[in-house]
């Protein structure tokens, strides 16, 4: 008859795997966190779709931008978790959406009352969008969406 010792994991080996789930940890929690604010501006940039479409709408009929009345700023922002505040600026075809984003949770820190930017201009009957960070407050480029790290313009 074979006698079998029961054996456990040694203090070592124990020690070894605690160490790789801190290196993995301290690698995998701030590309989450760098993720998590990432989604958050992209989920804002979509509510202000709605807001593009009622322009481009308004251009389209009226060949103008018009002057930002009934584009339904405190209802989109009322209804938005991430956005603070929504501005419109105008200079002649052109229209610039400034955006600013909560400044305080659920919002992740790193964008916390930070501002980005979308310009509306338009040229021959043709509007072209542009998405970009803010001068003021800007957010940092990594945590905007590839379709929104444009160079900030003077308008």
């Amino acid at each position: 008859m074979t006698v079998v010792k029961n054996r456990g994991f040694t203090l070592i080996e124990l020690m070894i795997v605690v160490a790789i789930i801190g290196v993995l940890a301290s690698i995998a929690i701030p590309q989450y966190q760098n993720y998590t604010a990432r989604a958050q501006v992209s989920e804002a940039l979509s509510v202000l779709s709605g807001v593009k479409a009622k322009l481009a709408e308004e251009y389209a009929f009226e060949g103008t931008f018009g002057d930002a009345k009934d584009l339904g700023e405190e209802e989109l922002v009322s209804q938005a978790r991430y956005i603070q505040s929504v501005d419109y600026y105008y200079s002649d075809q052109d229209v610039a959406i400034g955006m600013e984003m909560r400044n305080e949770a659920p919002v992740a820190s790193a964008i916390q009352g930070r501002r980005l930017r979308i310009e509306l201009k338009a040229n021959d009957g043709a509007i072209t969008w542009e998405c970009m960070s803010a001068k003021d407050s800007p957010i940092k480029k990594k945590y905007l969406p590839g379709s929104c790290r444009g160079d900030t313009s003077d308008f």
